[in-house]
């Protein structure tokens, strides 16, 4: 029996599916700019809903909600959902960003009302703002700046080359590899299925570009050898497909003479002219000699990353001296004559001087969690990168200064050199609540000593030095050691507050 539901249920039940963990309602309203009160009251619905596809909406208790669905029923549910005439479309923040980031992107030059925007992720205006301001920091970093015209709209502002290069960034970020690599193959069928992976919006943007075309002119060029291992066969395929869609869009690259002669003169165009008419053909007429050199330049910047190595580095000698003194100074003093380390580092960073003259995508899909997990390496890393800007002369990302945080954190793990952290649980509401607090933090934070677990009055009387950290249900005076009120249970707000300190 079908049941009727509005456009809130769908929306809701749509939210609630593509959930993996519990989630607050807190939360669910938050993401679709909803009241707790209008979600609460819809809840019923939307479980009777579920119901009558086999499935059922679950309450855990401290956890929040979740629907109780093998990968199939979803995909059946879903598809349901997505059918009906009046079904919206419903985004997690992140996706609303890259939704934003792709509708101006695939808009520039051009303007975009806010009216639109919001109307396109079907949330209020507030959160379409909000969403709006993470973008212009991407965009900034981006080295392309967002503007506001009074009463038109907003643009993106920058060359035609910044442009494009973006929308290949903008793609990486939002689309597994894996999916772009099935875009890149002559199966329609699954092609199809995995696009399903991605959010409608983007969907509609990315898999509109001629992926699949500009794969096969890729593969079958004298390319194809070079490009046989990495994700540089994805990236370039990429570009290829975004500078396609931009000339057919009448976007044309511009280019000073004095790269037109220096790139055309290497070797590498010549590869590039091997793919011209195959390029034509996609593109409906002659390809300007302007765009020959564009992606001759992009192709010059993946073939200098292949090449780099320990022995060829692209930064001096002098300046991994100087990277890893800071490492010792701020970190451990060892690391200064870590040679894995500075045989990682000096890869990795002579890889990043030529991504940012060259202007190729990174993406750290670990960037948030590295943050979270190694504060004080992040806070060296941050000094790392302003080194690097200074000395290199170009802005460096949060996602390059974690990859940076991650070699550091790395050497030290290793060699075993990050400090014990001994920890004091303080939990007074009884020994069931206690063993499963202990057995939270051990499963979250295996590299903290649990020194002990006490009550309110155990606490008082201990002496504070023997202790790093405090961990407790209830509010505590602070002594020597910072304390962290968490629920008993532990939710994902509170790992995230202990792991500051670990």
């Amino acid at each position: 029996m079908s049941i009727e539901i509005d456009t809130r249920v769908i929306r809701i039940a749509r939210w609630l599916v593509n959930q993996e963990t519990p989630r607050s309602t807190a939360e669910l309203a938050s993401d679709l700019g909803l009241s707790q009160r209008v979600v609460r009251y819809r809840l019923s619905t939307v479980d009777r809903y579920l119901r009558s596809h086999g499935s059922c909406l679950t309450k855990r208790q401290g956890f929040g909600l979740q629907v109780e669905a093998s990968n199939e029923l979803r995909k059946t549910i879903m598809a349901d959902l997505m059918s009906r005439p009046q079904a919206p479309r419903v985004y997690a923040p992140s996706e609303r960003t890259r939704l934003l980031l792709a509708a101006l992107l695939w808009t520039a030059p051009g303007l975009t009302s806010l009216e639109e925007l919001h109307e396109e992720l079907e949330v209020s205006k507030s959160s379409a703002r909000r969403d709006l301001q993470a973008c212009e920091a991407w965009l900034e970093r981006n080295g392309l700046p967002l503007i506001r015209q009074a009463g038109k709209g907003i643009s993106v502002l920058g060359s035609e080359r910044r442009i494009r290069r973006a929308m290949v960034q903008c793609a990486l970020e939002s689309v597994p590899e894996d999916v772009l690599r099935v875009q890149m193959g002559d199966d329609p069928f699954a092609r199809e299925q995995s696009s399903m992976r991605v959010p409608v919006g983007l969907r509609e943007r990315i898999f509109t570009l001629p992926l699949a075309e500009t794969a096969a002119i890729v593969r079958q060029s004298n390319l194809a050898d070079t490009f046989a291992s990495g994700k540089s066969e994805v990236v370039f395929a990429l570009f290829l497909a975004v500078s396609i869609s931009r000339l057919q869009c009448g976007h044309q690259v511009s280019v000073e003479a004095g790269l037109h002669r220096s790139v055309m003169e290497h070797p590498v165009a010549a590869n590039v002219m091997g793919m011209v008419a195959a390029i034509e053909e996609i593109l409906g007429s002659e390809l300007p000699v302007s765009e020959v050199v564009a992606i001759s330049e992009y192709l010059l910047g993946l073939g200098a990353l292949g090449s780099v190595s320990t022995e060829s580095l692209a930064i001096t000698a002098e300046l991994l001296d100087q990277v890893m003194r800071i490492a010792s100074e701020h970190l451990h003093v060892s690391l200064k004559d870590d040679l894995e380390l500075k045989r990682g580092l000096s890869l990795h960073l002579g890889r990043l001087n030529i991504r940012l003259r060259h202007g190729l995508p990174i993406h750290n899909p670990l960037r948030d969690e590295v943050r979270a997990r190694y504060p004080d390496v992040h806070a060296v890393g941050e000094k790392i990168a302003a080194l690097l800007e200074h000395e290199l002369g170009l802005p460096i990302d949060t996602d390059e200064v974690c990859f940076i945080v991650m070699y550091l954190a790395g050497a030290l793990e290793r060699a075993r050199l990050r400090p014990v952290r001994r920890a004091l649980v303080v939990c007074p509401s009884g020994m069931a609540t206690a063993w499963v607090l202990v057995s939270r933090i051990q499963a979250e934070f295996p590299e903290l000593e649990l020194v002990e677990v006490l009550s309110e009055r155990g606490y008082e009387a201990l002496n504070h030095d023997e202790f790093d950290l405090v961990i407790s249900t209830i509010c505590l005076e602070m002594t020597n050691a910072p304390v962290v009120v968490v629920n008993p249970l532990l939710s994902a707000s509170d790992v995230a507050k202990v792991a500051q300190y670990t």
